[in-house]
C-alpha cells in the first residue's frame, strides 16, 4: 500500500498535478549546450560550447526514507457471543428434572449435565459415557438397562405350575448381563424388564418374586437394582398389592423403584380424576402423578417408602386423550398443533409451551421427598424415525436455564 502512494505522487509531480511536489522531484538534468560562433582569424572561426551557469540553489535531494503509510486499520473489537447456558452449578440444584438419553451423540448432552448436575440421568443399551457423568457430576444417580432382553414371553400359555423358579430365573438374568454390569461402574442402578405387564394374579406374584429376587442376588454381587419399571397408567389399584413383596425386598436389599409417566394433550391431563377401585388421594392423576395411589394407599402405611424415579416421563399421545392434530409420531413434536389451538398457549412458542408443562410437573414432585426425580424423554435420539418426535435436544438449553434458576 505505501508503494502505491509514492508511485502515485511521483507521477502526480512529474505530470505537475502536485500542489507541492518538492519532497519527490528531481532536478539533476543540465541545461542543454548552446554553439556560439567566435573570431579568431581571417579564415579561422572556432565554435566553443558555452558553459553550464552553475545553479543558485542546490538540486533537490531524494528522501532517505520512504513517506509515511497509513495507520493500519484496526478491526473493531467483535462482541462477545452470549453464553446461551446458564452458570455451572456446583452440586445438583432443587429441581427434581433429569434427563433419558438414547445415544450421547449431541454435545449439548454432557454440556447439560456440566452445566446443572441433574438429579438423574438414563442411558439405554450405551452405559460406557455414564463414567464421564459421574466424574462432572458424583451426585447424579445413574440408570442404566438394556433393551434386548430375552424370555420376556416366559410366562405366555403356561400353567403357574410351569412357571419358572424366580429365584433360578434372576440368577440367570444377572450372569446374563453381569459382565456389562461390572464393565460399567458408572451406572448406580440396573432396571430389568421394560413395561413388563404381568395381567393375572399368578403373574402379579411371580414377577413380584423374581424382582425381589434381582434386588437381593444383585445386593449380594455389590450391584443395585432398579425394579418394576412399569409404563404409564399401570398397575390398577388392585394389583398394587402383589407386589408388595418386591418392594420389601429393594427396602432391605438397596435397590429403588421406577416407574413411567406419560399423558397427552398435556402433562397435566388426568389429574384429580380418579382411578378405578382406589382411594381418594389428592392432587394423584390417573397417568402423571399415579404414583401417589402407591404410596398414600400401600407403601406408607406399610413403612415401606422406598426411594423412586419416573425413569421416563413427557408426552405421548398414545397415553391419555391423545394429539388428534398430530402428523405423525407421539412424542411432544406431534402435540404442537393441538398445543396451539388451545387459548392458554396460543401466543407461546412450542418449546415454551412443553416447558410450562415439565416445570410443573417438576414443582410436583419436589413435594415429595422419596422421588429422587424424573427423566425426560428422550435425547440423543440420532434422528432415528421411531422417536424423532420425542427428541429433546433442542430443549436442553431452556430446560438447563430453568433448573439452574430453581
Amino acid at each position: 500500500m505505501r508503494k502505491w502512494i509514492l508511485c502515485f505522487a511521483l507521477l502526480l509531480t512529474a505530470c505537475g498535478l502536485g500542489s507541492d511536489p518538492t519532497p519527490y522531484l528531481v532536478t539533476l538534468t543540465p541545461a542543454p549546450t548552446q554553439r556560439v560562433a567566435v573570431t579568431v582569424g581571417a579564415t579561422d572561426t572556432i565554435v566553443a560550447p558555452t558553459a553550464t551557469p552553475a545553479p543558485t540553489t542546490a538540486p533537490t535531494q531524494i528522501p532517505d526514507t520512504q513517506a509515511p503509510a497509513p495507520p493500519t486499520p484496526v478491526p473493531p473489537t467483535p462482541e462477545p457471543t452470549q453464553d446461551p447456558w446458564p452458570p455451572e452449578l456446583a452440586a445438583p440444584g432443587n429441581s427434581k428434572m433429569g434427563i433419558h438419553v438414547l445415544f450421547s451423540d449431541d454435545s449439548r448432552i454432557m454440556e447439560f449435565i456440566r452445566r446443572v448436575k441433574p438429579r438423574v440421568v438414563k442411558a439405554v443399551d450405551n452405559h460406557g459415557w455414564l463414567a464421564e457423568v459421574k466424574q462432572i457430576s458424583p451426585q447424579t444417580i445413574t440408570i442404566g438397562r438394556y433393551s434386548n432382553v430375552p424370555n420376556r414371553d416366559v410366562l405366555d400359555g403356561k400353567d403357574p405350575s410351569q412357571y419358572p423358579n424366580p429365584a433360578d430365573f434372576a440368577r440367570d438374568f444377572i450372569n446374563l448381563y453381569l459382565g456389562e454390569y461390572l464393565s460399567n461402574p458408572g451406572v448406580d442402578y440396573w432396571e430389568g424388564w421394560n413395561e413388563f405387564p404381568p395381567s393375572t394374579p399368578d403373574q402379579w406374584k411371580w414377577y413380584a418374586a423374581f424382582e425381589a429376587e434381582r434386588a437381593c442376588q444383585m445386593q449380594a454381587l455389590g450391584l443395585k437394582a432398579a425394579i418394576g419399571g412399569f409404563s404409564a397408567g399401570k398397575p390398577e389399584y388392585p394389583d398394587i398389592a402383589y407386589f408388595i413383596p418386591a418392594i420389601e425386598a429393594v427396602q432391605r436389599c438397596g435397590g429403588i423403584l421406577t416407574l413411567h409417566e406419560y399423558s397427552s394433550p398435556v402433562m397435566q391431563y388426568g389429574v384429580d380424576g380418579g382411578i378405578p377401585n382406589a382411594i381418594h388421594v389428592e392432587d394423584a392423576g390417573a397417568l402423571t402423578l399415579r404414583y401417589r395411589y402407591w404410596y398414600e394407599g400401600y407403601l406408607k402405611p406399610r413403612g415401606l417408602v422406598v426411594p423412586l424415579v419416573i425413569s421416563e416421563a413427557g408426552i405421548d399421545g398414545g397415553a391419555g386423550a391423545g394429539c388428534p392434530l398430530s402428523q405423525g409420531g407421539h412424542g411432544w413434536y406431534s402435540c404442537i398443533g393441538d398445543w396451539q389451538a388451545m387459548d392458554q398457549y396460543r401466543d407461546m412458542a412450542a418449546w415454551q409451551i412443553y416447558m410450562s408443562q415439565l416445570s410443573w410437573y417438576d414443582s410436583e414432585l419436589r413435594q415429595d421427598d422419596y422421588v429422587l426425580g424424573f427423566t425426560v424423554f428422550t435425547a440423543g435420539t440420532s434422528n432415528n424415525p421411531d422417536w424423532r418426535t420425542f427428541d429433546i435436544n433442542d430443549m436442553l438449553v431452556p430446560m438447563a436455564v430453568y433448573m439452574a434458576g430453581q
